[in-house]
This record gives C-alpha cells, structure tokens and sequence, in this order.
C-alpha cells in the first residue's frame, strides 16, 4: 500500500476494488509521504478530506489540502493539537473564504494574533469576530 499512491492511475477509481484501497490508505496510512502523494496525485475530494483528517498527514500536506480546496478541507486540516501556531498563522493569511476563515477562528493552535488577524479580515463573518471575542475573553462564552 505504500507505493498505492505513487503507482495508482486516479482514473482507476472507477474500479470498487481500487477505490476502496486507496480510501483505505488516506485515511489509515500512518506514513506521511505515502499521503502527500495521494495528496497531489488528483485524488476526489472524499479522498482528500480522508486525508485532511488523518493525523500522520503532514503540515507541508495540509498546507496543500488548503491550497486546493480552502472551503472544505480548512476545517479538518486545522483540528489537530499538535499542529504549530505559526501553521495555523500561515494558513490563515492566505485565505479569502469567509467558512474558511470562520473555521480557523476555531482552530486549536491559533494563536492571539493570528485570531486578531482572522477578526479583522474584510472577508470575515460575523461569526468569525464573535468566535475570536469569545476566545480572547472579550465577551463571555455563552453555554449552549
């Protein structure tokens, strides 16, 4: 399975059986460059959000996912804890998308600065300024 993604023709996807394997690997490889290959080979989307969330997904990998779906592979991508804020920074200045930039208001290594940043970008929902209020301690966190 580790040369799966160096080897597959995506187009082979088509097959239940290829499909299924290559499913298999985005989402229980525990070998980083293994998914970084998936990750650039073309792979669908369910592909990569498998990826987005597997934990041995590197950040150079997750960087990638942002990069070519920021909408909906930016939320999973920045869930982990183990991820650095200076990830989460630059990840975030690179975004346009007003769900994207709401979901990192909520990422877990972000840092004061790069909430502020997120809070005051012109593409920000109020969603996203309310999340990093609350976060800062500016407002208080309501229960649900």
């Amino acid at each position: 399975m580790a040369h799966l993604a160096d080897d597959a023709d995506i187009a082979l996807l088509d097959d239940p059986t290829t499909a299924h394997r290559v499913h298999a690997a985005a989402e229980f490889s525990d070998d980083p460059e293994t998914l970084d290959a998936l990750a650039r080979s073309g792979a669908p989307t369910s592909v990569l959000m498998k990826i987005a969330h597997n934990p041995a997904a590197a950040e150079h990998t997750l960087e990638h996912l942002v990069d070519v779906d920021e909408r909906w592979l930016t939320y999973p991508a920045t869930r982990r804890t183990d991820l650095s804020a200076e990830f989460i920074d630059r990840i975030a200045r690179r975004l346009s998308d007003r769900n994207a930039i709401y979901h990192v208001t909520s990422a877990p290594a972000a840092s004061e600065s790069t909430l502020r940043y997120l809070a005051s970008h012109p593409n920000a929902p109020r969603g996203a300024v309310e999340q990093v209020d609350a976060r800062l301690g500016a407002l208080p966190a309501f229960a649900a």
